[in-house]
């Protein structure tokens, strides 16, 4: 039996990239006038459903008084290319001088695979679901695994059954533990390393021997 392998759910992944995300783009459509796209600051709710603003002078203000449905776009996770939330934009609270608020009510959620074909993703998982508490730290932990930790991963690779693996580059970290692009003599292949005992909530709930790799200070 293969092993299972633990790694975010779509709504987790979708959930990340919303939390991380601090502008999307607007597409309108379904207006007597043609769709619009507009780049927008966005702030992320507990629940899911984001706060967009837009300048008062915005013709897409004037588009949402008749067509609120809009789809916001953010850049997707690897290895998806994009996160779509699709819902009604209502007005809320005034925004800053010159801007107004506006809340987005979800009525679908979907990850954008390269090939451009929707992955729907059950709304009441995208609710349901928490952005990953390793996002704010995943980036640098990975160029510092990648500068300095390449051998050590490598070992770690080869030492759960990948010998055949010439080497390894760390990709994403999360809740659950690190993924690598494995090189070996048929190509490149995707791996994870669980957290044993995870998922975790911060770094200092990782194995002793993972956490000094991805906390030291190292130098050369």
């Amino acid at each position: 039996m293969a092993p299972i392998v633990r790694e975010p759910s779509p709504a987790e992944l979708a959930r990340t990239a919303l939390a991380c995300a601090r502008a999307a783009t607007l597409v309108t459509t379904g207006c007597p006038t043609p769709g619009t796209l507009t780049v927008v600051p966005i702030e992320d709710r507990a629940d899911g459903q984001p706060l967009v603003r837009l300048e008062r002078s915005s013709p897409t203000v004037r588009l949402l008084a008749s067509c609120p449905v809009v789809t916001l776009s953010l850049p997707g996770p690897a290895p998806y290319r994009a996160v779509d939330l699709i819902g009604p934009l209502n007005p809320c609270r005034a925004g800053r001088e010159g801007a107004r608020s506006y809340r987005l009510s979800l009525l679908s959620a979907r990850l954008v695979a390269p090939s451009g074909q929707p992955v729907p993703i059950p709304l009441g998982e995208f609710q349901a679901a928490e952005p990953d508490p390793l996002r704010s730290c995943a980036a640098a932990a990975l160029q510092h695994l990648e500068t300095w930790h390449a051998d050590d991963l490598l070992a770690c690779v080869r030492a759960h059954g990948g010998d055949d693996v010439l080497a390894v580059v760390p990709r994403a970290l999360d809740r659950y533990g690190i993924e690598l692009a494995a090189l070996g003599p048929d190509g490149v292949r995707r791996v994870r390393l669980d957290f044993p005992g995870g998922p975790v909530d911060n770094l200092d709930q990782v194995t002793t021997d993972l956490r000094i790799l991805l906390t030291c200070r190292c130098r050369g």
